[in-house]
């Protein structure tokens, strides 16, 4: 093999390695963002609101902070709400109560995927 192929051959080795690593650094980046977003919402001065839903059950939680919104919300930002009051709470475990909280009638569907208090 030649001179110039070999270089040409590691150079584009180089840059196949360099492009994953910059691939590699972005989603880093993107998660370094999201965690400290996540940690000035939680080191942010609590509200009242966020006071009296730690002394809450996750369900009476989940129907306070619908009532606190004015307008209905995802099953994400009231995962979200909550963690940031303090009851760390995901979107599968808000689904669970929320589809309890329906069933009692506490909890309204608006439409798919949007709930508010009853």
């Amino acid at each position: 093999m030649d001179p110039l192929r070999k270089d040409l051959e590691k150079v584009e080795n180089d840059l196949r390695d360099s492009e994953l690593e910059y691939q590699r650094l972005g989603v880093r980046i993107e998660g370094l963002r999201a965690q400290r977003d996540a940690l000035r919402k939680l080191a942010a001065k609590p509200t009242r609101l966020d006071e009296k839903i730690r002394d809450m059950t996750k369900a009476e939680g989940i129907v306070a902070v619908l009532r606190a919104s004015a307008e209905p919300m995802t099953l994400g930002q009231i995962a979200e709400a909550m963690t940031t009051a303090g009851k760390l709470t995901n979107s599968n475990g808000a689904s669970v109560y929320i589809d309890s909280l329906l069933k009692e009638g506490r909890v309204v569907r608006v439409k798919r995927g949007l709930y508010r208090d009853a």
